[in-house]
């Protein structure tokens, strides 16, 4: 059961289904045949040859003794059959012959008592029957060959022939059928990583064409509507930072006024409105998939770490080997710095603790804060964006909102996963595991 459950796909269930219902029509036509045709065929020839046999007996009891084996010689070479009153060494059958019990009712129906069919004792393909004439017993033997048609033998090999056939137009059948579906399946995996110019084939009947035609039609959407939004933030973030630019400008010009608190306060301002537009960027940039190349992980976590401690902040990380894999370096940077980030912001600049090991074939990355941790219901909810966990959304107590969700970007599209889980001694650990290649 385990491994027809591990085999639930539509190409195994299609074929299973139609497998199972080709056989049952297939075995519910042969018991149907050999009810209406073949047992009756088998009936009638099994009570010809009762007749016969019955007819011989008593011609052969009235012959003369010297017209017998010229009788003996006709029967053999024009009915296959042999007919002697001597003793003749016999056994009980010991192999189940469906034609046997056919021809023993036909005798009992001709004969007028119970006849015995017994199988020669040197000749296994040899049969005899006993059939009783006054005071004697005339013994008719035949050869299993003469017996003509061989119903089971038909019926074996028709149901071999159709399952044979049954298996190789199914197979054949439902690849036909579920090849498209894979293609679209397989196309679909490659427009969610990020290939937006993948195209399928529109080729095949008239729905798989269309469907073919509305896919590339989307993906051609898709891409127009990601480049739209790239050229709308361009643009916005190139209008933004103009009158930024004067703004400093301006208050350059002015320091050494009276006004130095909205001096500040406008710096302030602006230094906020640039970085807000500046992690606005990384998440509109997170969706495109950079080259990736194989490297040592241990080489990049220890490049990330050296950065925060010029930065005198404390992590304690032990550089060790985490093994070779193909990976985008610059998402990676970006996914370790955010959640770094998250974690000395909502610590209050704690020591971070970092830890890298290889579990089958996944890296894990861990980094854990002493901060006061976020509560189990909003775990997965601090990866949307522009999430804050204070609805006021006071700058004093956390950031835009989007690191996370660059975080989470960044893990669907390199199929990584990332998560938060609650420290018991307080404080939030990250999670992110990489499947190694």
């Amino acid at each position: 059961m385990k491994k027809l459950r591990k085999q639930n796909t539509l190409y195994f269930n299609t074929s299973l289904t139609l497998v199972l219902g080709f056989l049952s029509f297939t075995l519910i036509s042969l018991l149907l045949i050999f009810h209406f045709v073949l047992g009756p065929m088998a009936n009638r020839a099994a009570d010809d040859l009762g007749g016969l046999m019955h007819i011989l007996s008593k011609s052969w009891f009235s012959l003369p003794a010297n017209k017998k084996q010229a009788f003996q010689l006709h029967l053999s070479e024009q009915h296959q059959l042999f007919i002697t009153d001597e003793h003749v060494s016999v056994t009980d059958i010991t192999i189940i012959y469906p034609f046997i019990p056919r021809l023993e009712k036909a005798l009992h129906h001709h004969v007028g008592q119970k006849i015995i069919i017994k199988q020669d004792a040197s000749k296994d393909d040899c049969f005899w029957i006993f059939i009783p004439q006054g005071e004697q017993q005339v013994k008719i033997g035949f050869l299993h060959e003469r017996l003509g048609p061989h119903p089971s033998k038909a019926i074996m090999g028709i149901l071999i022939t159709a399952s044979l056939l049954i298996l190789i137009t199914t197979f054949l059948l439902v690849r036909r059928i579920t090849y498209p579906i894979t293609t679209l399946s397989k196309a679909v995996d490659l427009v969610g990583s990020g290939k937006l110019s993948t195209k399928i084939p529109e080729k095949g009947t008239k729905e798989l064409v269309m469907v073919a035609r509305n896919f590339n039609k989307m993906t051609q959407k898709i891409t127009q509507l990601i480049s739209n939004r790239n050229i709308l933030f361009g643009g916005i973030s190139h209008d933004l930072r103009t009158p930024i630019t004067r703004m400093k400008i301006a208050l350059e010009l002015i320091k050494g006024s009276d006004n130095a608190s909205l001096i500040s306060g406008m710096n302030n301002d602006l230094e906020e409105m640039e970085s807000l537009i500046k992690q606005a960027l990384e998440f509109i940039k997170g969706m495109s998939k950079q080259h990736a190349i194989n490297i040592e992980v241990s080489e990049i976590i220890a490049e990330v770490v050296s950065n925060y401690q010029r930065q005198n902040c404390i992590i304690n990380w032990k550089n060790k080997a985490c093994g070779r894999c193909d990976i985008d370096v610059n998402a990676l940077r970006r996914v370790l710095c955010n959640l770094l980030d998250n974690a000395f912001r909502y610590s209050g600049n704690k020591p971070v603790d970092m830890f890298c090991l290889i579990k089958k074939d996944k890296l894990i990355i861990k980094i854990m804060d002493q901060g006061a941790g976020i509560p189990i219901d909003e775990l997965e909810a601090v990866f949307q964006p522009f999430y804050r966990l204070d609805s006021s959304r006071n700058k004093k107590t956390g950031g835009s909102g989007l690191g996370l969700a660059i975080v989470q970007q960044l893990c669907d599209i390199h199929s990584w996963k990332v998560q938060l889980l609650a420290r018991e001694q307080g404080g939030v650990e990250a999670r992110l595991e990489i499947t190694m290649s």
